[in-house]
């Protein structure tokens, strides 16, 4: 990692997550001025996560192997974006659909691409979370640049992507080149002289999955709808449709730094089960009590639960692969447990919004984020069992005292 990437990483991430804010959030409030119904919105964002499921991990392997593929990434999402603006509205729902997946195909992969440089960078290795922190940010000044357009110009709120366009190609253009550790480069040698190629980490990444996705499938679906519901459900105008998904990303700054501190002492898998119950809890008061005040009343916890989130489902990739492949293990987690979770939450999120309207569907992320915490609590008594009987069959030599990784 060159230095001129470490001192990029603060205006990569907020270019980058400031586009993503413009597009991904705003979704459906901007569909929804143009008379599309939940189901049409759902499918609008399902093509968005079906295209970064398929082409992240492509990104991945492709990043293992030359240094230009994040800037091509970031440059077709500008032009992706402005595609989807000049058809909304003028063409028939298929056309701004192709759009938003193009959109999808090279935003999908930033964010774990990203990922990957920081946790190789021996400087910002350790403060992942800190570091993300500044993308928490981008997201708050594109959710800000987003109403901004909507409100001075109400007629256009397509313009809000031409904006996502130019946020995204005004970013760094160098994100640098990721140096090899020794490892990689030992283990690429190895493959070189068997003449074989290294295969995905594909059971590793299920392993990490299971626990992760119920989770990253909720935190998908409320993200997707909240700027929707606030608009028809509670006649929210561009500012307080949007501030609630602001709020949460703002107070992830603070929140972040505390994670990496939890992380220091506290395995991975702790951390990403823990997502779950502050999730619950915000989810069921929307669902009981939906109004401006409990919109924005439970955006803390939303900020410490994607948090504990990201921190943890990150770490548990690199912990679960070899150094020679995290670069393919984080873009394809990103892949199978959030842009599943994505597709899967603006399909399903769509219909359960039709048939049951908005509380309906925020009943039922309670109970989807009730079933994450319990299979990674399951996830966790295993792994102490097996840590308890890894102690009892090799116990400590006497005299010498044994400290036992955290589970």
């Amino acid at each position: 990692m060159t230095g001129t990437s470490e001192t990029h990483f603060a205006r990569i991430y907020l270019h980058v997550f400031a586009c993503a804010a413009c597009v991904l959030p705003v979704a459906s409030y901007v569909l929804s001025t143009f008379g599309w119904r939940p189901g049409d919105i759902g499918i609008a964002t399902a093509t968005v996560a079906i295209a970064g499921v398929v082409a992240t991990p492509l990104w991945g392997r492709l990043d293992d192997r030359t240094t230009w593929a994040p800037r091509a990434a970031v440059l077709a999402c500008s032009a992706a974006a402005v595609l989807a603006a000049l058809t909304l509205g003028r063409t028939p729902h298929a056309v701004t659909w192709l759009a938003l997946a193009v959109f999808g195909v090279a935003e999908g992969p930033l964010d774990p691409l990203l990922t990957t440089r920081v946790l190789a960078s021996g400087l910002h290795g350790p403060r992942l979370g800190r570091v993300r922190a500044f993308g928490s940010l981008g997201w708050v000044v594109g959710l800000g640049l987003a109403a901004t357009v909507l409100t001075v110009w109400p007629a256009h709120s397509e313009w809000v992507w031409i904006a996502a366009a130019v946020t995204a190609v005004s970013a760094p253009a160098s994100w640098g080149a990721r140096e090899r550790t020794t490892d990689e480069r030992a283990a690429a040698e190895r493959h070189i002289a068997s003449g074989t190629r290294p295969r995905p980490p594909l059971r590793a990444v299920l392993g990490v999955m299971v626990v992760a996705f119920p989770t990253s499938m909720a935190m998908s679906v409320l993200v997707q709808f909240t700027a929707g519901w606030a608009h028809q459900e509670l006649s929210a105008g561009p500012f307080l449709a949007l501030a609630p998904i602001a709020l949460s990303a703002a107070l992830e700054l603070p929140v972040f730094p505390l994670v990496d501190r939890l992380a220091r002492s506290r395995s991975p898998l702790l951390i990403t089960v823990l997502a779950g119950p502050p999730l619950a809890v915000a989810v069921a008061v929307l669902a009981l009590a939906p109004s401006s005040a409990s919109m924005l009343g439970v955006q803390p916890l939303i900020a410490i639960s994607f948090s504990l989130l990201f921190v943890g489902q990150s770490r548990m990739l690199s912990a679960a692969v070899p150094a020679d492949r995290q670069a393919s293990a984080q873009t394809l987690g990103s892949a199978l447990i959030n842009g599943s979770g994505q597709l899967l939450g603006g399909l399903v999120g769509g219909r359960l919004a039709d048939a049951f309207g908005y509380s309906g569907l925020f009943g039922c992320l309670v109970g989807l984020a009730a079933i994450g915490t319990l299979i990674g609590g399951g996830a966790l008594l295993r792994a102490r069992r097996v840590s308890h009987v890894r102690a009892t069959a090799c116990p400590p030599a006497q005299g010498r005292a044994t400290v036992l990784p955290h589970q």
